[in-house]
C-alpha cells in the first residue's frame, strides 16, 4: 500500500510495483486520481500496464461509474479482495485517450477519459461552485458542466460561451476546420451520465468526438436533437458535427478540461488512442 504525496513520488511508486511483478493495481480516488495514474503507467510498465481497480473516493467518478467500481472505502476494498481470491472479478477494457502536445516534445502527456474546451472549460468552472453549493453527490459535475453549457447559450446571447472561442480541428489527418468555437468534447468511454450522450456520426476509432460552432445556431433544436439521439440533417450544414475516430489535431490558447481538472494547451495538442487499460470489479 502507498499514497504517493506528488506526481514524482506516484512515478517512483509505480515504478517499484512494477519491478515486484505487480499485476492489478487498487486506486482509491476519483478522476483525477485515475488520471495521473494512467498517465503515470508507460513510463513504470512500458507495454504491458496492469489491470486496474477503482475505489470511488474523489469529486467526481465518471470512470468508476462507467468502467466499475466495489464502491468506497475499507467495506469495498474487502469485497475486491475476496472477489479476487475467489476469481469473481468482472473485466471491462476501455481504450484511453492520450493528450500530448506535438510542438513542445519535452512535456509528457496525460491519459484520461473526458476532454473538453470551449465552453465546457468556463461552464466546468461554474458547474464545480453549483455542485458544491446544492450539495450533489459526487459525480454529477459532468452533467452540470454540459447544463450550465446549454443555459448559457440559450439565455445569455452575449456571453462568452456563446461567442466562442478561435481554434482549428482536423480528425485523421483530414483539413482542419478553423473558426470560432462553441463546444468541444472527446471521450473513449461507451457511456456518460444520467443518459447524456451528446455523439453520434460515423467512423471508426476509440475517439467519440463533438465539435459545434459559435455561435450555435438553432441551438434550442439542436439541443434537444443531441438530448433524444437524433441529429437531424441540417445540423452539420449549422456546424454540429461528430464522429469517431484514433486522432484529433486541435490548435488553440484555451485551457481544457482533462478528467475534471484544467490545464493550458498553449500551441494546441495531439489527442489519441494510446492502448488500453482493464478495470475489474466483484
Amino acid at each position: 500500500m502507498a499514497a504517493p504525496a506528488d506526481l514524482g513520488a506516484l512515478r517512483d511508486t509505480l515504478a517499484g510495483f512494477a519491478e515486484e511483478g505487480v499485476d492489478l493495481l487498487v486506486v482509491s480516488g476519483g478522476d483525477g486520481t485515475v488520471r495521473d495514474v494512467l498517465s503515470a503507467f508507460p513510463p513504470a510498465y512500458a507495454a504491458q500496464p496492469p489491470e486496474l481497480a477503482i475505489l470511488s473516493a474523489g469529486n467526481t467518478n465518471l470512470a468508476a461509474r462507467v468502467l466499475g467500481s466495489a464502491g468506497s472505502g475499507d467495506a469495498a476494498l474487502d469485497r475486491l479482495l475476496r472477489a479476487a481470491h475467489a476469481g469473481r472479478l468482472h473485466r471491462k477494457t476501455c481504450p484511453v485517450l492520450e493528450v500530448s502536445w506535438p510542438d513542445e516534445p519535452g512535456r509528457p502527456p496525460l491519459v484520461g477519459f473526458l476532454f473538453g474546451t470551449a465552453g465546457f472549460t468556463e461552464a466546468k468552472t461554474v458547474a464545480n461552485l453549483v455542485v458544491r453549493r446544492q450539495g450533489f453527490s459526487h459525480g454529477l459535475e459532468v452533467a452540470a458542466t454540459l447544463f450550465v453549457t446549454a443555459l448559457r447559450a440559450l439565455v445569455g446571447r452575449n456571453s462568452p460561451i456563446r461567442q466562442g472561442w478561435s481554434m482549428s480541428l482536423a480528425v485523421e489527418g483530414r483539413p482542419a476546420i478553423a473558426g470560432k468555437r462553441f463546444l468541444v468534447m472527446a471521450t473513449t468511454l461507451d457511456s456518460l451520465m444520467l443518459g447524456l450522450w451528446p455523439f453520434w456520426g460515423r467512423g471508426s476509432g476509440g475517439i467519440r468526438w463533438l465539435d459545434i460552432d459559435a455561435p450555435p445556431r438553432r441551438f434550442a433544436a439542436g439541443l434537444l436533437a443531441v438530448m433524444l439521439r437524433r441529429p437531424r440533417p441540417w445540423m452539420i450544414r449549422s456546424g454540429y458535427r461528430s464522429g469517431r475516430g484514433n486522432a484529433i489535431r486541435m490548435m488553440f490558447d484555451q485551457p481544457f478540461i482533462l478528467d475534471g481538472e484544467a490545464f493550458e494547451a498553449r500551441a494546441g495538442v495531439l489527442l489519441s488512442t494510446a492502448g488500453s487499460v482493464t478495470v475489474v470489479a466483484p
